[in-house]
């Protein structure tokens, strides 16, 4: 079964970072790691502002349109690249306490740990640039005034560094391939920790279709997980997950990967439960996916409260009236959280099935006059649809002789189903005679349940008191006078 995300082309699209002030935030990024902004949102009336940023090829750089227009909007939301959205909450470059959280800071860290924090759990890690030489790179920020987290040469791990920016976010250094691109970096990762490995790879790659593209096992400790949007090529070109080949496989793409990772252990804990970030502390957001525009709008994915959708917003062509075709918006109903409802002059199922004359349920648990039904026909069941208790027995109520007779009547009357719309003509051109006094067979208004009952009886009665002997006569004669 192909997965949605990959039936509907989505692809990671955004990693949503909080920030203090975009005036220091943004030429952080464009400065030192070649990003552009892309586009931005302001948001005056809720006070708070979107800026979007990407690493593009230096090539295409040149060619972005203009921030905060129209085109660049229109980039945005059609772009294969990967950005990331900063989010200015306005007046917090003015407040000395406003601060963010990394995501490394937690109580699940020994509590002689200096990351460690009482009352909330690590959740989101850091993003990642590839670049050519990472002692480099290092010295080279750390001489234009960049804090580090962890220099290349510190700690287990040698010849990788992480490094803080503004607000604290931990920015990784990986080395890649030297001579592969032209650039002097690339946006490579988005790290998050993860409770249930197996539900991860199976929500990441069976439900939104990304590629399973290295897995990192350190036996007793943790795993990393990484996860790529891959075109056809790509996939084909890719090593097992597991191999060895599959690290420097990773480092070729140019595109950023889901590096998600795994705590042994943690998905056997009941009260664990990673920190999203979207309540306090607050700090990182959530990661995106973007799909393209047309097909299958308002492509909806539950389970997963990290994961947003975006898609450029399209005029619903004529004649879409269901809300899930191409490029369409969704319809009022659907807006309101409702499905598409048939229209309301079409009986209920079960009205339709009785009419057709198949038999239903037993009707005591629905109907205290049941008995009197049992009377009547002599079986403890009857086949007309399920009622309220002040409405009248129906014919086949009063007798299976008559039920095919009223079937036969009601569709001359009212022709086959479904019924037709009100103001409709009636069917078959006959025109009723008599006026709403005139007596005649009753037919049950309960079987027109969302029409004016009042003109339903007169139409019947007088209808069926000038159709044919043979309808007067199959009449009952209780059954003569309408009770509306």
């Amino acid at each position: 079964m192909t997965a949605i995300g990959r039936r509907y082309n989505a692809s990671f699209q955004q990693t949503m970072l909080r920030i203090k002030d975009p005036k220091v935030s943004v030429p952080f990024y464009e400065r030192h790691f070649g990003m552009k902004l892309v586009h931005r949102y302001d948001f005056p009336q809720w006070k708070f502002s979107l800026y979007f940023l990407e690493r593009p090829r230096d090539a295409a750089a040149a060619a972005l349109p203009s921030p905060g227009t129209k085109a660049s909007e229109a980039y945005l939301w059609s772009m294969t690249g990967t950005t990331l959205e900063l989010t200015h909450n306005h007046g917090s470059e003015e407040d000395d306490s406003f601060s963010v959280w990394s995501g490394n800071c937690g109580s699940d860290l020994p509590a002689e740990s200096p990351l460690f924090r009482a009352g909330v759990v690590r959740g989101f890690g850091h993003i990642a640039f590839n670049v050519e030489d990472v002692y480099a790179m290092s010295a080279a920020l750390e001489a234009a005034g960049v804090a580090f987290q962890k220099r290349p040469d510190e700690g287990r791990m040698k010849g990788l560094a992480f490094c803080l920016d503004p607000d604290g976010y931990w920015i990784e250094l990986v080395k890649r391939e030297e001579g592969l691109f032209p650039e002097p970096q690339n946006l490579s990762q988005t790290m998050m920790r993860v409770k249930d490995a197996d539900r991860t790879i199976h929500f990441y790659r069976d439900i939104l279709g990304m590629d399973l593209v290295r897995a990192m096992h350190i036996p007793g400790d943790f795993t990393n997980y990484f996860f790529a949007n891959l075109t056809p090529a790509q996939r084909e070109a890719m090593a097992d997950p597991e191999s060895a080949e599959a690290r420097a496989a990773v480092k070729t793409l140019w595109q950023p990967v889901l590096e998600l990772t795994h705590n042994h252990g943690t998905e056997k804990d009941d009260a664990f439960h990673v920190h999203t970030g979207n309540s306090e502390p607050l700090g990182f957001g959530h990661i995106g996916f973007l799909k393209p525009a047309g097909r299958g709008e308002g492509l909806l994915i539950a389970g997963e409260r990290r994961a947003s959708f975006s898609r450029l917003p399209r005029r619903r062509p004529r004649g879409d009236v269901q809300g899930d075709g191409a490029g369409g918006r969704p319809l009022p109903q659907e807006a309101a959280g409702r499905r598409h409802e048939q229209p309301r002059i079409r009986p209920r199922p079960e009205r339709r099935a009785a009419l057709r004359g198949c038999a239903g349920p037993p009707r005591e648990q629905h109907r205290p006059h049941a008995a009197s039904c049992e009377q009547a026909t002599g079986s403890s069941s009857c086949s007309a649809a399920p009622r309220s208790q002040a409405c009248a027995p129906t014919f086949e109520e009063r007798g299976p002789a008559c039920a095919a007779r009223q079937r036969h009547a009601v569709s001359r009357l009212f022709g086959s189903l479904p019924f037709p719309r009100p103001g409709a003509r009636r069917a078959r051109g006959v025109r009723p005679t008599a006026d709403a006094a005139t007596p005649g067979p009753r037919v049950h208004c309960s079987l027109f349940h969302n029409w004016p009952r009042s003109r339903h009886c007169a139409r019947a009665r007088a209808r069926l008191s000038s159709a044919s002997p043979i309808h007067a006569r199959s009449v009952p004669a209780q059954a003569q006078t309408c009770t509306h």
